[in-house]
């Protein structure tokens, strides 16, 4: 994959993230499979998708950003991207309601036939009583 391929299918996350979220899970294949190493949490493409709507349902404002889409290599990329909401109070892991929430994610994504097949995530969220990161 060469890096213009991997900041289009980047941007498509992104666009279809923030403005089609109905059809966010056709970005990824039926046998998708995402790992959280520092969790130890491996999603499908389902829980993956159920993961999305309950941040959703939480912070229905959230939007993300694509900061930066890293080296391509065979069908792999990076990118790192920036989550940002605000909790209406329907999910305690984002805090009491009213919380503004920033999560950081870098992800590896493998793709196949334009869809995410596989993916290595990191992610960590800024908890608004300390100034340390909480990585997940």
């Amino acid at each position: 994959m060469k890096i213009e391929e991997a900041r289009r299918i980047a941007q498509r996350h992104e666009d279809t993230y923030n403005n089609d979220f109905e059809h966010y899970h056709d970005l990824y294949a039926q046998d998708f499979l995402a790992y959280r190493p520092v969790s130890g949490v491996t999603h499908n493409r389902t829980g993956m998708y159920a993961l999305e709507q309950r941040a959703t349902a939480a912070c229905p404002d959230r939007k993300t950003k694509v900061l930066r889409v890293l080296a391509a290599q065979d069908d792999w990329f990076g990118i790192e991207e920036l989550w940002t909401g605000t909790n209406t109070g329907g999910d305690e892991m984002f805090g009491p309601a009213g919380t503004r929430v920033s999560v950081y994610a870098f992800s590896l994504y493998e793709v196949k036939d334009g869809k995410f097949v596989r993916a290595i995530a990191w992610t960590g969220r800024r908890p608004q009583s300390t100034s340390e990161l909480v990585i997940e």
